[in-house]
């Protein structure tokens, strides 16, 4: 009768760590993942605009360039700044108000500098911004390629 119980007994041990073991294993995995960031978007260099067609002060907003929503400045003669049009704090969508001279949230009041920093406002971080190559009368953005 002891031999039953402790083949009982193996049985039970086994039946545990087959399911522990490998449950171990998966949360440790979401673990790692949460901890680690995930690899880099590839990018991707995309015309956007002519600059004969976007005046200085003037903004754009391109949505869903290869995944992103972006806003773009004509701050100077040949100086172009783009941006995700998606505000650090909840999500919205900004835009440009010319007359202040800088990029407003409209769901909190967030206020975006031409460099994307904050001025004022709830949004914790600045804006995204994406390097802008001027060549001719072409404005090309590189972005990270999101969509499938």
């Amino acid at each position: 009768m002891g031999q039953t119980e402790s083949r009982r007994e193996f049985l039970a041990n086994l039946t545990m760590a087959a399911t522990v073991i490998p449950g171990m294993g998966l949360g440790a995995g979401f673990v790692f993942r949460y901890l680690i960031p995930s690899r880099q978007h590839p990018t991707s260099e995309v015309f956007i605009e002519s600059l004969r067609r976007f005046e200085v002060g003037a903004s754009r907003l391109f949505p869903q360039v290869l995944g992103n929503d972006l806003i773009a400045v004509r701050v100077a003669d040949v100086e172009v700044k783009v941006f995700s049009s998606i505000c650090t704090h909840l999500g919205c969508h900004i835009q440009w108000d010319p007359t202040a001279g800088n990029f407003l949230c409209p769901c909190h009041m967030g206020r975006f500098d031409t460099n994307g920093k904050v001025l004022s406002g709830p949004p914790p971080a600045p804006l995204i911004s994406f390097p802008v190559r001027i060549e001719g009368q072409n404005i090309f953005v590189s972005v990270p390629v999101k969509e499938a």
